[in-house]
């Protein structure tokens, strides 16, 4: 009787199975990544400020370090609440951010450098105050180890004669956002996206075989990199110039890296810096949101004062002046910026 029954257990069970077309398998794994970034579904702050009207009143989640209160003057205007409201910045932009309740938010220090480096997920609703600024209300938050979403590399850079405290992030998308702490100046440019790429591999090799390349000198550069790596953020520092030779393939990085920080600095400072800032007084927007687009590396010299943009009516002396055309696009215009070589003269073409 007890084999019969049995039996029939058996063919029981085999008729289930064919019946609902499922085999036995091993059990399930722990689910393997799919993407670079663990940050799915964040959404870049510039993409906030670029298309506000599609994000008011939506729920949305930012990965940004936090800026206590606007200590790069990466945002731009004041704060859209009150003077408590703190802010946060990733390669795309910077916002200000309100907490909806007393647990939203970490403890910070708003007035502390050493905490603007806080990596911060945010879950919050996109607001607007009367006068038109957005913000976001944060119903959650908490600090995370990693990079804001999308950045491929950051690398700070510190030392040299000047005492210089510098960083620079790069895009997936070849997006270099370059910030100068000290003197809370900022610009944005681009690369190509796979020398980026190619840099963030040799960067990742290195770090394969230990975490400080050089040995530094008097008045050098110190260069702290952070990049994803297997779903985790590696970090290795980098000395230049080295008592000591390097890698041909840190050289190599250090190459790309420099040209990165030297073009950063070359367009704050100078007759595109100057187009920049005339063109945001100009716009009464921040000087975040002015894109270079391209400029002359050589000067042009123009037959009188107008610089190659006269305005109807107006008598120009007539000398010959030197200067630069620097192209520009802010809030979806573009502009003709002509500056002269020393960027105290700057006229707007038409």
């Amino acid at each position: 009787m007890d084999t019969v029954m049995g039996k029939c257990s058996f063919l029981m069970l085999v008729f289930l199975l064919l019946s609902t077309g499922c085999t036995p398998g091993p059990p399930p794994g722990p689910p393997v990544p799919t993407a670079t970034f663990p940050w799915e579904g964040a959404v870049p702050i510039g993409e906030l400020l670029a298309h506000p009207d599609a994000y008011l009143g939506r729920e949305v989640v930012v990965v940004a370090y936090y800026r206590g209160w606007d200590l790069f003057g990466e945002v731009g205007h004041g704060p859209p609440l009150t003077r408590s409201d703190v802010a946060v910045a990733d390669a795309t932009g910077a916002i200000y951010i309100a907490p909806a309740g007393p647990e939203a938010l970490p403890s910070l220090r708003p007035f502390d450098r050493a905490d603007a480096d806080t990596l911060l997920r945010l879950r919050g609703k996109v607001e607007r105050n009367e006068r038109g600024l957005l913000y976001l209300r944060v119903i959650e938050g908490e600090a995370v180890e990693g990079l804001p979403a999308g950045v491929l590399l950051r690398i700070r850079r510190s030392g040299g004669i000047a005492g210089f405290d510098q960083e620079v992030m790069v895009t997936e998308q070849g997006t270099v956002y370059f910030l100068d702490r000290r003197l809370r100046r900022h610009t944005r440019f681009s690369v190509d996206p796979d020398e980026a790429s190619n840099i963030a591999r040799d960067l990742r090799s290195l770090s394969k075989d230990g975490g400080v390349y050089g040995v530094p000198v008097a008045d050098g550069f110190s260069y702290e990199v952070s990049f994803w790596e297997g779903g985790k953020v590696r970090a290795l520092t980098l000395y230049e110039p080295s008592a000591e030779k390097l890698p041909e393939v840190a050289e190599r990085a250090l190459g790309a890296i420099g040209r990165w920080f030297g073009e950063g600095m070359e367009r704050l400072a100078g007759p595109v810096g100057a187009a920049v800032d005339a063109l945001a007084e100009r716009l009464g927007i921040p000087r975040e949101e002015v894109e270079v687009v391209s400029y002359d590396t050589e000067p042009q010299n123009w037959p009188d004062a107008s610089m190659g943009c006269p305005e109807p009516g107006q008598v120009y002396a007539q000398m010959v002046t030197s200067g630069y055309r620097v192209f520009l696009r802010a809030r979806g215009q573009s502009y003709e910026v002509h500056v002269d070589q020393t960027g105290s003269q700057v006229v707007f073409c038409r």
